[in-house]
Formats: C-alpha cells, structure tokens, sequence
C-alpha cells in the first residue's frame, strides 16, 4: 500500500512539472512590448552610442589640463666639431659636441586662453550625448509600435478561430440532419458532399490562421532575442473601445512628445554652439609650456649629463584664413534655418497624420455599427433558412450560403475592430505617446 502511494505521489510530480514546462506565461501588451525593448539588438547598439559620446566629452575636456610629454633619445655622431691650438707649449684639442648624446626630457604644455572654443566643444558633445539618448528613445518607440500588430494580430487570429470553430461546428450539425435526411430518402448525397467540403474548407482556413500565429511568434521571439520555439501568450482582447479625443489635444501632446521634434531642437542646439565655435576661428590663442631636460653635450665638458630648462609663454593669431571662418559661420546659419524649416515640415506631416487617422477611425466605428446589423439581420435569416432546410423548403447551397453569411459578417466585424486598434494605436504612435 505503502509503495503503490509513493507511485502515485510521484506520477502527480511528474504531471505538475510537465504541466509547468509547457505552461507559457501571459503578457501584458507592455510586458509584451517591455520583454521585446529588453533584449532587442538594435537598442542595445543605440545604447552603446551613449557610451561613446559620454566619452567623447571626456575627451574634449582633455584640453582643460595640462599635457606632460616624457621622451628620451640617444644619438650618435660620426661627425663632431672641434678646434686645435696651442696650449702652456702643447698642443690641445677641444670639441664643440659628443658623439654619443643623451637627452631625457619632460614637457608640460597648458591652453591658457582660447576664446571658449573648448568650452563650445564640451557643449556640442554634451548635445552629442543628448541626440544619442533621443536616438535610443526613438529606437524604442518605433519597435514598440511594431509589436502593436503583433500583439493583436494574434488576438484578432485567435478570436477568427473561434468563429471558425463555431461555423464548422453548426456545419456538423447541419451534416447530421442532412445524412438523416438521406438516410430517409429525403436528400441526396449531393448534399452531404456540399456540407462535408464546406467543413474541409474551414479546417483548411484554420490551418493558414494557425500558421500565421506561428509566424508572429517566430517574429516576436526574433525581436526579443528569444528562443524561435518559445510560444507567445498574449494576455488581453480584442475589444472595441469608442475613440473620444480631440485633434487640438492630439497635436498639442505630439508638440512635446514626438521624439522626431525633440531630436530637432537637439540639433538646432547643436547649430547654434557650431555658429559660436564657428565665430572663434580667426581669434587669437594663448598657451604656456615647461621643459626640464637631463643631456650632454654642453660646452666644456661636452660628456657630462647636466639639467636645464626653459619656459614659454606664446601667442598665435590668425590674422588670415582664406576666408575659413566666415565660411564656417556662414553654413551654420544654413543649418539653422534648414533645421527651422525641417521643424515646421514635421508639425504639419504630425497635423496631417493626426487628421487621417482620425478620419480613418471615424469611418471604421461607422463600419463596425453597419457590420453589427448585418450580424443581427444575417443570424434572424440563418435561424429562418435551417427551420426551412429541415422542412426541406430550402436547398443545402442555400442553408450555406446563409451560414457563410453569418460567418462572414462576424469575422468583417472582428477585422473592423483589429483596424480600429491598430488606427487607435497609429494616431498615438503619431502623436509620441509612449508604450513602454
């Protein structure tokens, strides 16, 4: 007994731990889009661009201390200046150099004033950093956008089975009555074959829907950086949710949260410190260095290693570039008025797209009330054709044709609502609304 009851304790294990193996947990549309963002390739590249413009700062910002040079050399002459006279009744030479010659030195050099270029360096970085953040954000909300349809097309593609399911399953009812019917002498076998192809066409409908919840796995996981045989479980419905805000408020958001705009003004930034880098190219730099150096070669005794050094403080002016500084001013200011004139293009293609999809979503909610009536008026007809087919009134092609009807009714109707949330989710996609 003892043993039998450990068998049976260990088969419910077994049964628990297959259950959970197979089991897939639910997302949420944000975790949906949340555990794509977190693994995604392309966002992780665009967060490495952050790195390298933080460190593009810290490079600029070098010219803020000083600069220490330590170099050594030797060098052998084979040539060296002297000079022979008479000394005390003998002769004495005396060289000016040695042949062997060793130097040891260190430099110090300091930027003492360069009219705020690198001040203006540091800053366009820092506005290089910044347009690299906006990059990442714009990355981001591109990809959660695209992962709207897949997130519901999954939904629509499931609820379609479903009413595949129920029409095949009213089809098999329907064969039932028309194989008794036959069997009474009543139909023919005509009619049997009608229904049973009409069954065979809907299994063959649910295949393609089922292969194409496949493919928007196979994506999503390609996405997110997943396993390809992970199952995608999507924790919501595809219901239909009246839309209500306004265009003014539409537009008034996107002025403030559309990346692409924030982007913009990075860039008009950017132009404008350019222009004031720009306007310091023909000013005058000052700079300070200090050598100390350990070599021979000084006279009298040219061998031996002595220390010495020297300070200097110069001054460069330009006082003519060829024209390079207006030159420089001169395509910032190009810049600028076609980074305007971008901006102003941007608010009227948001406008735009906040009007069309608002029209869009107009014209499908008046679609989905005519589909809702043409559900009620396609299921009043279908219950008056199958009280006429047992009758015997009616042949089978019509008793399919009123059931198609109805099946097409609602899967229109089911397709109205995947465009309206997806239109929904294209005019907040237009005016920047986040979803992650």
């Amino acid at each position: 007994m003892l043993k039998s009851t450990k068998f049976f304790f260990l088969y419910v294990c077994l049964l628990l731990g297959a259950s959970s193996l197979f089991s897939q947990e639910k997302l949420t549309l944000q975790q949906f889009i949340e555990t794509a963002l977190k693994s995604n390739e392309n966002i992780q590249v665009a967060m490495e661009s952050i790195n390298g413009a933080e460190e593009k700062i810290n490079e600029t910002k070098s010219a803020y201390y000083p600069q220490a040079t330590l170099s050594a050399s030797y060098t052998r002459m084979s040539l060296v200046q002297e000079i022979t006279m008479p000394y005390n009744g003998q002769m004495m030479t005396i060289r000016f150099g040695s042949p062997n010659n060793y130097s040891l030195k260190l430099g110090v050099s300091q930027q003492v004033y360069n009219f705020g270029r690198t001040g203006l360096m540091v800053k366009m970085n820092q506005i290089g950093t910044d347009l690299a953040k906006e990059n990442v954000n714009q990355v981001k909300h591109v990809l959660s956008y695209q992962l709207v349809p897949l997130f519901y097309g999954i939904l629509f593609t499931r609820d379609a089975i479903k009413v595949l399911d129920d029409t095949s399953l009213l089809f098999k009812q329907k064969l039932s009555i028309a194989e008794e019917r036959y069997k009474a002498g009543l139909a023919s076998d005509f009619d049997v074959s009608l229904l049973k192809v009409q069954i065979s066409t809907i299994e063959g409908q649910k295949i393609d829907l089922l292969n194409n919840i496949r493919k928007w796995d196979l994506t999503f996981n390609r996405i997110a950086g997943r396993n390809l045989d992970t199952t995608v479980e999507p924790d919501g419905s595809l219901d239909f949710q009246p839309f209500s805000e306004e265009k003014a408020g539409l537009v008034k958001e996107a002025g403030s949260s559309r990346e692409e705009l924030k982007i913009l003004e990075h860039q008009d930034s950017l132009a404008q410190t350019q222009s004031k880098l720009a306007q310091t190219g023909n000013k005058p730099t000052l700079m300070a260095a200090l050598n100390y150096e350990f070599r021979n070669g000084y006279m009298p005794s040219v061998n031996r290693i002595k220390g010495n050094w020297n300070a200097v403080l110069s001054a460069s002016y330009p006082v003519f570039d060829g024209f390079k500084t207006k030159s420089q001013v001169a395509q910032a200011s190009v810049s600028l008025r076609t980074i305007e004139k971008q901006k102003t293009d941007l608010l009227q293609s948001i406008e735009l797209e906040i009007s069309q999809g608002l029209e869009d979503i107009k014209t499908i909610e008046q679609k989905i009330e005519i589909e809702k009536i043409k559900i009620k008026h396609a299921e009043n007809a279908l219950k008056i054709a199958e009280d006429r087919f047992r009758k015997g009134m009616i042949s089978t092609t019509d008793l399919i044709d009123s059931q198609n009807a109805v099946e097409n009714a609602k899967l229109n109707h089911l397709q109205l609502i995947y465009s309206h949330v997806l239109t929904r989710y294209n005019v907040f996609r237009a005016v920047g609304r986040k979803l992650y």
